[in-house]
């Protein structure tokens, strides 16, 4: 037992602060050991950093918007990741800036990730310059976790460059880019938002894709040569290119095909067509999704170069006012295969959310692949959205909910018994008719008022949740609602104890 306890002494995981401990991120990293955490202190660090393939965490003390690492404009990445680092390699919660690549002898100017598969986690990697290859961040032959980070203002800027203003995958690779803001990053070549080059099966879900630019193709995301990447549930919107302003993809002779799932992409900028799909397509899946262009250009383009195509292409609304919505060997698929051209009524114009009544509500494959099981902003994915017999998923990244309870979990604590203690829960009515509410529930312990027995179209009314124990122990259950939306009912969970 004496041995044991030992032993776990020895090896128990040590955090290293800094500057208290060592004096710049990378002296921590040079000390740390396998499992230990590099923490660091609000302020400006003037280095470029190297994990050097150690199993650590580095991670900002107060969060990334006063712990910034700066590159100073030095060649070479802000932070690499090259040495075989796994996801147990974390950086998290920094401000990553200023990295300048000035030859193509470097490809990340903000973070390199280089046959390694680090986390990459809640970051904001800014004002960047990459050479041949990401300007935010690059993956050469990696599988890093990419999520929770604000990717802006980086640039592909090297004449010789190819692709990704923001991130850049090349060669294949299983990375996953998860919940992620891509904005405002530009790339002299192609894919201002995001380049796929040969990048494998490559997860890009549930990011916000935005303002990003390209000189030549794929505004928001480019794709060329083989391509398993799945793309699923992600705005993409007011990017620009000359040819694919949304997406542009490539893809040569092969026996793989990417797909684009119930993602939303409008309100790009005038260029050949919102999404382009050239070259061998076949194996390609479009589905689910809301493709919409300006006027006067095409919504979706199929338009192989080789032997093969169109891809699959079902359950979309591609619309765009006097222009063609479905257009080269696409042309004619509105009407058949579940895609439709209409108008999807947006909430408004920065607000991509449908309006009740939208033709893309219940319109959508159940079966699709890789469908979530939450949309965009993390409501139920597939709900009885227009009062129909069934729940058909909606196409876009948004589900439209008819009634919205929020928030949709009250948590009251320990309580007296005998007290009484109350919260609110405010009820939306997002149809343009008249709720009808039949009755509320809740558990034990609770009683709930307010709302009556109905709410006019586009109202919304405050639910008051009330605790009062009678007795001591734990009060756990749900509000339900009951009323005519096709979501009915709804519930909020409720959680509380007494003593």
């Amino acid at each position: 037992m004496i041995i044991s306890f030992f032993a776990l002494h020895l090896f128990a995981a040590t955090t290293i602060h800094v500057p208290a401990d060592q004096p710049t991120i990378q002296a921590g990293i040079n000390a740390a050991s396998n499992g230990d955490t590099v923490l660091v202190a609000p302020g400006t660090y003037y280095e470029q950093i190297n994990f050097g393939g150690k199993a650590i965490v580095v991670r900002s003390q107060s969060g990334n918007k006063v712990t910034i690492i700066d590159g100073l404009g030095l060649a070479g990445p802000v932070v690499t990741f090259g040495s075989g680092e796994t996801t147990s390699s974390v950086l998290q919660g920094f401000t990553i800036q200023n990295g300048s690549l000035n030859s193509s002898t470097f490809e990340g100017g903000g973070i390199a990730v280089i046959v390694a598969s680090p986390s990459i986690i809640g970051n904001i990697i800014r004002n960047n310059v990459g050479a041949s290859g990401g300007g935010g961040i690059n993956i050469y032959q990696g599988s890093p976790l990419v999520q929770g980070n604000t990717i802006t203002g980086n640039t592909l800027a090297f004449t010789g460059g190819t692709e990704g203003g923001g991130i850049d995958v090349l060669t294949v690779s299983s990375a996953q880019i998860v919940d992620n803001n891509i904005q405002n990053n530009f790339g002299v070549g192609f894919g201002g938002g995001i380049g796929l080059n040969n990048a494998g099966d490559v997860l890009i879900l549930n990011n916000t894709i935005s303002n990003n630019t390209a000189e030549s193709e794929g505004g928001g995301i480019w794709i060329v040569n083989e391509a398993d990447e799945i793309i699923v549930q992600n705005l993409i919107t007011k990017n620009s290119a000359p040819e694919g302003a949304g997406i542009y993809s490539l893809i040569p002779q092969s026996t793989t095909g990417y797909r684009l799932v119930n993602n939303t992409i409008a309100s790009n900028s005038a260029s050949n067509a919102a999404v382009v799909a050239d070259g061998f397509s076949q194996n390609a899946e479009i589905i689910n999704n809301l493709v919409i262009a300006p006027a006067g250009q095409s919504a979706l383009l199929c338009n192989p170069i080789y032997k093969d195509g169109p891809p699959l292409v079902q359950f979309n609304d591609a619309f765009t006012p006097q222009g063609n919505s479905f257009d080269g060997m696409c042309a004619g698929f509105s009407g058949i295969h579940g895609n439709i051209s209409v108008n999807p009524t947006f909430v408004g114009t920065n607000n991509f959310r449908l309006k009740d009544g939208s033709a893309a509500i219940d319109v959508g494959s159940n079966s699709a692949p890789d469908l979530p099981s939450k949309d965009f902003v993390g409501n139920q994915r597939i709900i009885n959205g227009n009062g129909g017999t069934a729940a058909i998923v909606d196409m876009g990244a948004y589900e439209f909910d008819p009634v919205v309870l929020a928030p949709k979990s009250l948590a009251f604590g320990l309580q007296v018994v005998g007290s009484t203690t109350r919260k609110v829960v405010k009820l939306t009515n997002a149809q343009d008719k008249t709720l009808s509410i039949s009755g509320f529930s809740v558990p034990k312990g609770y009683s709930v008022s307010g709302c009556g027995s109905s709410v006019a179209a586009f109202a919304s009314c405050n639910l008051t949740v009330t605790f009062h124990p009678l007795t001591s122990g734990s009060f756990k259950g749900t509000l339900s609602v009951k009323d005519t939306a096709g979501n009915s009912p709804q519930v909020v969970g409720l959680s509380g104890s007494a003593h």
